[in-house]
């Protein structure tokens, strides 16, 4: 080659190679290398490339998600044993949605915001529903998340939980005799796994405390954007 040709140095970054004159990793003045004759046919595309790639992936592993998941609130309650001999009891299992949005500020810190409602949780008198007990509001927690593979991450957060608690009696046109307000805390655990692209399945466990602790096992979609 006999120092007719120049160096070119090559640079391996998250699988990409970029050719780069010798005289800017030297700490040329980087005006005069732009407007200088290219020293290779890729110089001045890998200049420009390397300018603009990094920001391009740190914006991939960032962005927005909704979705929509159901399962099931397990009431962490117990019905004294005073009132169950009296006929009382109450189902401590009920169907519960969840709608949640948030955003991934990268690929493990986000946040999240979701609505959660679980309806007519009946309490019975020797069978009869006398009473259903409606649980609503509204979660707020940090997330954090681990990629186990490129399609499959586990996260846990835990954050704020308002919530209302309302009471019905049974059979009626929306007579609510008791109603009830307050601000605790959610903690959580789960898992994601991308089915298609933009489309993930999440699979989560929840623990809502709402002036007693309930656990919320849901199974839904996420669509991310």
């Amino acid at each position: 080659m006999g120092g007719s040709k120049k160096n070119l140095t090559r640079h391996l970054k998250s699988g990409t190679i970029f050719f780069f004159p010798n005289n800017l990793l030297q700490g040329g003045n980087f005006n005069a290398i732009l407007n200088n004759k290219p020293e290779h046919p890729l110089s001045a595309l890998s200049l420009i490339a390397a300018l603009f790639i990094p920001f391009n992936l740190q914006a991939e592993e960032a962005g927005g998600f909704l979705g929509f998941t159901i399962g099931q609130i397990d009431f962490d309650y117990d019905v004294p044993a005073q009132f169950r001999r009296a006929g009382i009891s109450l189902d401590d299992r009920v169907l519960a949605w969840k709608f949640v949005g948030g955003y991934h500020f990268n690929e493990y810190f986000g946040a999240e915001l979701a609505y959660v409602d679980a309806r007519e949780l009946p309490i019975k008198v020797f069978g009869v529903p006398l009473l259903n007990v409606g649980l609503s509001g509204f979660t707020f927690a940090g997330v954090f998340r681990y990629p186990v593979t490129s399609q499959f991450n586990i996260f846990a957060k835990g954050g704020g939980f308002i919530w209302s608690i309302d009471a019905e009696v049974a059979n009626t046109n929306n007579t609510v005799i008791l109603e009830t307000d307050g601000i605790s805390y959610v903690a959580g655990a789960g898992a994601e796994f991308e089915v298609i692209e933009n489309l993930s399945l999440r699979a989560e466990w929840e623990r809502l405390d709402a002036d007693g602790g309930v656990d919320f096992y849901s199974l839904g979609l996420l669509y991310n954007f």
